[in-house]
């Protein structure tokens, strides 16, 4: 069967990407330990976090060689500190602070729009990526806006990317996050994007 050259270029991005970013991930701990990354921060989740505490958190979301230069946001989107390479870490959702990611251009609208609760246009020539290297809280991948935890396909990712790309690309990308690899989150809604796990996504048992 052939593959078209759209879906080619989609799976040349996500390996080049999961390279790029299992290498940054890894190397950043001399013990070899992947779990250190989001585990050293463990520590200082929580409410009433300093302004360095923040910072330190914020940017742990990506490699260095994109965090160190980026603006780096408070929950409130007051500025921790400035940044010049077009990058923006954010500290994650307060009181826990326990989904810290860092995004660029298309991702920041992305999340605009998300946050707004507004209509995201996809853009038709636009890659987004966004890095969650200490992970994220759990969410429905079927539905953006379900808090529910009884409904829908619930999944929370370890260290993890998140790509931006326009809609028809996805091809024959996994729905399902338990199939194993790159697959697509709120397909059918105007937020729909790629999830790339760099750690095996293990499902949420609920008591």
């Amino acid at each position: 069967m052939s593959i078209s050259r759209p879906m080619n270029l989609i799976s040349c991005l996500l390996i080049a990407l999961l390279y790029v970013s299992m290498s940054a991930f890894a190397g950043g701990h001399e013990d070899g330990d992947k779990a250190g990354h989001a585990s050293e921060y463990n520590g200082i989740h929580g409410s009433g976090l300093s302004d360095a505490e923040k910072i330190k958190l914020a940017t742990a979301a990506a490699p260095a060689n994109v965090s160190d230069d980026a603006l780096v946001l408070d929950s409130d989107n007051s500025v921790l500190r400035e940044g010049d390479n077009g990058w923006v870490c954010m500290v994650g959702t307060p009181p826990s602070y326990e989904n810290p990611m860092c995004v660029d251009a298309p991702w920041r609208r992305w999340l605009d729009a998300f946050m707004g609760q507004k209509p995201y246009k996809n853009e038709p020539n636009a890659i987004g990526v966004s890095y969650m290297l200490v992970g994220d809280i759990p969410v429905d991948n079927d539905h953006p806006m379900n808090l529910d935890e009884s409904k829908g396909t619930w999944v929370q990712e370890g260290p993890h990317l998140m790509i931006l790309v326009p809609q028809a690309l996805f091809g024959d990308l996994p729905r399902n996050p338990y199939e194993g690899g790159p697959y697509v989150m709120w397909e059918g809604s105007d937020f729909a994007h790629i999830m790339v796990p760099l750690e095996k996504t293990t499902p949420i048992v609920y008591e």
